[in-house]
């Protein structure tokens, strides 16, 4: 699977060549040139994310290719491996620029591509890379080298180069290169013509088809961006042409259409006239107020759009003249079935009317509690149904002020139901405490049980400097500690990358672990269909500090808001039998990786353009599903009776299942 997915998934990001370059050498004229001291080059790309991720964290440089040209890598590349260079602009705006010094001999390793058996040397075979640089050091460590984008482009069915450019440094005058694809049809075969090449460095440059051509006065090395990453650009279209581009691109390109049984046609009728309407005036904002309705209706947890503040106030008056009425109280859905009161506000139609803690709701407006809730307009993406609910539940009793509301409940104690005629005003909801409390603080770890316990939590799998330092310091501190708890209730998710490299340290050297739990298919814009990485032979990750690999018992939290990273953090974790997931609920159920489309007033439109499964099916491993806790909380009275008086069952239960299986201490 792709490690990053500016949207989840195994392998590096690749992409399409800019520039070619002048007039062809020969490969006898190309041996006789003198060869720079430096490899520059440029990336110009279109994907919406790569200022957000790449802007603080980057590293460009060489990165030996040589053990992967005919085979599948089946190990990451050795800091002997790599050439860090500089970027000589910011990463904003495209293209950005970089340079890579050369050293007068590297010191990768060599593959051998004259097919004559005879063992020679072989040459060492660079491409250029810009990474992920989750660390801030001087190299590339396992994860980080799958972070980014290379200088050549794949075959995303085969692997195989299918253009780009290589530098090559050969030993001797000895050694032999291709001078282009045999009769297969394909570069770096067996059947490849060979022709000496000159000691020192030589550029190869590979276009469309596998024509090569050789270069020793001009290393320039460009990346390159595959169109299956790209964010296309529709913010100089009209409201109603992008309307219609973006259903044509989610039509061919959304990764889950048969697994939601979408039929795009008849979406794009359902939201065609609005489209019009809004086009027509030039209504941004309800063009915007259009898609946040239409993402909704797929129910896809990555499926989502955003705007500028200035473009949200039609559908925040909607929400405001929706819900500006309450009837002041909360309810919680109990794990055996029933819908129950669980605060009340002060002075609220519901404490007239002598609701309490227990109260069962029977009926709303004459439709069961589960009917309502299917209608009530939706906060967010959620993508599993029983999140929508979840949701939904949040906004049980808000009706537009002065409605009238006839709701059918039964108090405690009795088996007779009541009706009550209720009138919705501006009250006072009852408090609810959250969990984990104070959620706003971006990474925080403590020790708990009496210092048995480390316990740490953050927000996202976005910030990657933050994380990394504020992981590595809780790991210090639980080292030797028989268990941590990881709790993850509330992440919204992030960067696979950063997410499969704080997993790593879970896994000690003589313990790594396979990558290979996951099939990624992408979007093959050749065949318009999606089409199975390649992926690596087998590689493995284990703690990328040795001395910091956690090896003790590990329980992980989440909840229905724990999302996209999140979820692939937890799920890794579970399947490689490392981690045991505590729960009330499932995850939201974000699977698969995302993809941006830009759209007029800076709307951004995202959607699944990547598919995952467990590997070696077809079965999704999170899409619409979300991760299956080991253990389930029960949602209970007696439980939300403690969570009122202060009390996080969830981590209690977390607790209480470690000590109940770690060794007792003397």
């Amino acid at each position: 699977m792709k490690i990053i997915t500016i949207g989840t998934g195994r392998g590096v990001l690749l992409g399409l060549v800019a520039l070619l370059g002048s007039a062809p050498l020969s490969w006898a004229q190309a041996q006789t040139q003198t060869a720079p001291t430096a490899v520059v080059g440029q990336m110009a790309y279109q994907n919406y994310l790569i200022p957000k991720y790449f802007h603080p964290n980057s590293a460009v440089g060489l990165i030996s290719v040589a053990a992967s040209l005919r085979f599948p890598a089946n190990a990451f590349v050795p800091k002997s491996g790599q050439i860090l260079g500089r970027l000589l602009t910011p990463v904003a705006p495209s293209p950005l620029k970089f340079e890579i010094p050369l050293p007068i001999a590297p010191t990768g390793d060599s593959a051998d591509l004259d097919p004559d058996g005879k063992g020679n040397a072989g040459v060492q075979v660079f491409a250029a890379i810009l990474a992920l640089n989750l660390f801030g050091d001087s190299y590339l460590e396992q994860l980080e080298q799958g972070s980014g984008y290379l200088s050549i482009l794949k075959d995303p069915q085969t692997g195989g180069i299918q253009q780009g450019s290589l530098l090559i440094y050969a030993p001797d005058d000895r050694q032999k290169i291709p001078t282009g694809p045999g009769a297969d049809g394909k570069l770096f075969t067996k059947d490849d013509p060979v022709a000496p090449v000159a000691a020192g460095y030589t550029l190869i440059r590979i276009a469309p088809g596998g024509r090569v051509r050789f270069e020793r006065s001009d290393f320039r090395m460009d990346l390159l961006e595959p169109a299956s990453v790209e964010s296309p650009d529709f913010s100089s279209q009209g409201i109603l042409q992008s309307y219609n581009s973006l259903l044509e691109l989610l039509a061919e390109r959304y990764a889950y259409t048969e697994l939601r049984q979408i039929d795009w046609k008849q979406v794009r009728e359902r939201f065609l006239a609005r489209a019009a309407a809004a086009d027509a005036t030039n209504d941004l904002a309800g063009y915007y107020v259009l898609l946040h309705d239409l993402a909704r209706s797929i129910h896809d947890g990555h499926v989502s759009v955003v705007a500028p503040y200035t473009l949200k106030g039609q559908y925040i008056a909607r929400l405001g003249k929706l819900w500006s009425g309450r009837l002041g109280a909360t309810v919680v859905h109990l794990s055996d079935g029933p819908f129950v009161v669980n605060t009340v506000g002060r002075n609220s139609p519901a404490e007239k009317a002598e609701w309490r803690f227990g109260t069962e709701i029977l009926s709303i407006n004459g439709k069961t509690v589960a009917q309502h809730l299917t209608q009530i307009p939706m906060l967010g993406f959620p993508g599993t149904p029983a999140r929508e609910e979840a949701i939904a539940l949040s906004q049980i009793f808000s009706f537009p002020l002065g409605d009238a509301v006839e709701v059918a409940y039964r108090q405690p104690g009795e088996t007779d139901p009541r009706k009550v005629g209720l009138t919705a005003e501006d009250c006072e909801l009852g408090a609810v405490r959250t969990y984990p409390a104070n959620g706003n603080h971006p990474f925080l770890y403590e020790l708990l049980s009496e210092g048995s316990i480390g316990y740490v939590r953050w927000q996202s799998f976005d910030d990657v400097a933050l994380n990394i330092a504020g992981w590595e310091k809780f790991l210090e501190v639980s080292a030797g500690r028989p268990a941590v708890i990881i709790d993850l209730r509330g992440n919204g998710g992030g960067l696979l990358s950063l997410m499969y490299t704080m997993a790593s340290y879970l896994f000690p050297p003589a313990k790594a672990v396979s990558l290979r739990w996951l099939d990624a298919y992408d979007f093959d814009a050749r065949t318009k269909s999606f089409v199975k990485s390649p992926g690596e032979a087998d590689l493995r990750v284990c703690s990328p500090r040795p001395e910091l690999a956690y090896t003790g018992a590990v329980i992980v939290l989440v909840n229905g808001e724990s999302a996209s990273a999140a979820e692939f953090f937890a799920q890794f974790l579970q399947k490689a039998g490392r981690a045991t997931v505590i729960a009330e609920e499932g995850t939201d159920g974000a699977g698969g990786t995302k993809r941006q489309v830009v759209l007029p007033g800076r709307i951004v439109f995202t959607y699944t353009g990547g598919q995952t499964f467990f590997a070696g099916t077809r079965e999704v491993n999170l899409e619409g599903k979300g991760v299956t806790p080991d253990v389930r909380v029960a949602i209970t009275e007696e439980n939300e009776r403690k969570k009122l008086q202060g009390e996080d069952v969830v981590l209690r239960a977390a607790i209480d299942y470690l000590k109940a299986r770690l060794p007792k201490t003397p």
